[in-house]
């Protein structure tokens, strides 16, 4: 990896880390539903301005694949993180996010009936335990409907993120990655904005550090993130840009912790530590069979 794709690499890990301090700030002051709003409207603006400028096609007769990644991939595990982050430390959201790979991994051996090796399984045992270990109260935070709502919320917007990756690998093969990105948030944000019109609580006040907060979270996070990702791809190819997932909750943590002031438990620690032992398992298991397939080919 060149020194620019790493400088490009870290860069993701860190801004997409930083989603979940944003929607901490976020949520509680305008609920989970306009935070997923915003975030998917501002970053699809973000992305179709690029896509303008890079003078880049959005192959709108995908249309119906934009709709179903625009539901799996952007509106309901945004609205789910963000009604998350009005209970949970970032912290906490950043560790359950990381379990993605894992998901990914139990739902192709389900759906697509993928074998499974001895490698896998160990990752899949660690995983669990993992989050079995976040799933506990600690710190500042204590057993309640809430802190269970947040962690199911969490847990449910990781599996329908892998569903989304699972979809996409099957059936949305030829479709422009960056175009997919643009298109689903756009789709997103208007199947979402009706939802949030009419099932949102009251909006409390809207202070300078939500603005900078939603402004950021949607350039950033949801925009220049996934330019970058797509960057990342062409440069350094899509396994190893997968291992970006090893760093997020480590930076979601890290900026909780400095401009939050969120004290996590050992617990959650532990379970972070198990998720990405599980997650890099999984990443190796994958760097194997991509190479044993290569050897094939040749």
């Amino acid at each position: 990896m060149s020194r620019s794709a790493l400088v490009k690499f870290m860069s993701l890990a860190a801004i997409w880390g930083c989603s979940f301090l944003f929607m901490r700030i976020i949520a509680p002051v305008v609920g989970g539903f306009w935070t997923a709003e915003m975030r998917l409207a501002i970053g699809a603006l973000t992305l179709l301005t690029l896509m303008q400028v890079r003078h880049l096609p959005l192959n709108t007769h995908h249309w119906r694949h934009y709709m179903v990644t625009g539901f799996l991939n952007c509106a309901l595990p945004f609205t789910l993180f963000g009604l998350a982050g009005r209970v949970l430390p970032a912290g906490y959201s950043a560790v359950l996010n990381s379990t993605v790979p894992l998901w990914v991994s139990v739902f192709g051996i389900w759906l697509l009936k993928d074998p499974i090796t001895p490698q896998g399984f160990i990752a899949l045992l660690l995983g669990i335990t993992g989050v079995a270990l976040v799933a506990q109260p600690s710190g500042d935070i204590v057993w309640s409907h809430a802190f269970v709502s947040g962690v199911l919320a969490c847990t449910v917007a990781s599996m329908v993120y892998a569903l989304s990756a699972i979809y996409t690998k099957t059936r949305a093969v030829g479709v422009s990655p960056q175009a997919m990105a643009t298109m689903s948030q756009l789709f997103g944000a208007a199947m979402l904005l009706p939802v949030a019109c009419f099932a949102s609580p009251e909006i409390g006040d809207i202070t300078m550090p939500v603005v900078i907060s939603t402004l950021l979270l949607g350039i950033m996070c949801s925009g220049i993130a996934f330019w970058l990702f797509y960057q990342l791809i062409n440069e350094i190819g899509p396994l190893m840009v997968s291992g970006v997932t090893f760093f997020v909750p480590l930076f979601g943590m890290l900026w909780g912790w400095l401009i939050l002031n969120e004290h996590l438990g050992w617990n959650v620690f532990g379970g972070c530590a198990l998720i990405i032992a599980g997650a890099f398992l999984l990443y190796l298991n994958n760097l194997k069979a991509q190479k044993v397939k290569h050897e094939q080919l040749l």
